[in-house]
């Protein structure tokens, strides 16, 4: 015996099954239309001149022995003595970087060790990190890599008002093509904004004595927003 299906239930159902029926209709005459279309693939760059603002100097401490535990033991007790010496610096953030020991056998001497590690210095005020460095190479450690970085909030500062040229120019440009091939823009189908980000990597700048102070200058680094854009392309309307 089959189940009687209310009337209002089967009204639903048919108003269901008609409007999947429109939205797939619907659906198949914009894929087509978009089709019929000219796709065009833009990228779009905005960029400034930034100065590097963030100044990273790594430093090492080296020592060498007959063996490994007293080796262990120098580099131990000389790098407590950096890190208490750099942490009464205000505004320079302090880490520990690479540690290694191992063992050496020349050919025509004793076998040593040698061993070594890092403290990495990082600040905005250049003055007092270039000081703290000078202080620590009269300790007796060695400045390794001297580096000017752009800071992560000044690249994210740039940001927004670089995504916004970028995006106009984009714009412009688009219509300009658009204009010459003798067809107006319909609309964008597709765009990947990245995040701003400078422009090749910090090269080293320094000038240091061994017992003085590293000298070195900023420079500037290049900020940069990249958009890329697919954009759908058709005849005027008349």
């Amino acid at each position: 015996m089959r189940e009687r299906v209310p009337s209002g239930a089967r009204q639903v159902r048919v108003l269901l099954v008609m409007a999947v029926a429109v939205f797939a209709s619907g659906h198949a005459l914009a894929q087509d239309a978009d089709q019929r279309m000219t796709v065009l693939h833009l990228s779009q760059s905005a960029e400034r001149s930034t100065i590097r603002d963030l100044l990273r100097v790594e430093l090492r401490v080296e020592e060498t022995g007959a063996d490994a535990r007293s080796v262990q033991a120098a580099i131990n007790r000389r790098m407590l003595a950096a890190l208490d010496r750099a942490r009464q610096v205000q505004g320079v953030r302090v880490e520990t970087g690479s540690y290694n020991v191992g063992e050496e056998r020349p050919q025509n001497g004793p076998a040593r060790w040698r061993g070594s590690q890092s403290v990495i210095l990082t600040g905005k005020d250049a003055d007092s990190t270039l000081k703290l460095a000078g202080a620590l190479q009269s300790d007796g450690l060695s400045t390794s890599t001297l580096t000017y970085e752009v800071a992560p909030e000044t690249v994210r500062g740039a940001e927004e008002d670089l995504t916004a040229e970028a995006l106009a120019a984009l714009d412009h440009r688009a219509a300009s093509i658009a204009d010459r091939m003798h067809l107006a823009v319909v609309r964008f189908r597709d765009v990947r904004v990245g995040n701003a980000e400078t422009g090749g990597r910090p090269v080293p700048r320094l000038a240091a004595m061994a017992m003085a102070a590293p000298v070195a200058e900023p420079g500037e680094a290049m900020v940069r927003v990249t958009i890329e854009a697919e954009l759908l392309l058709a005849p005027p309307r008349p």
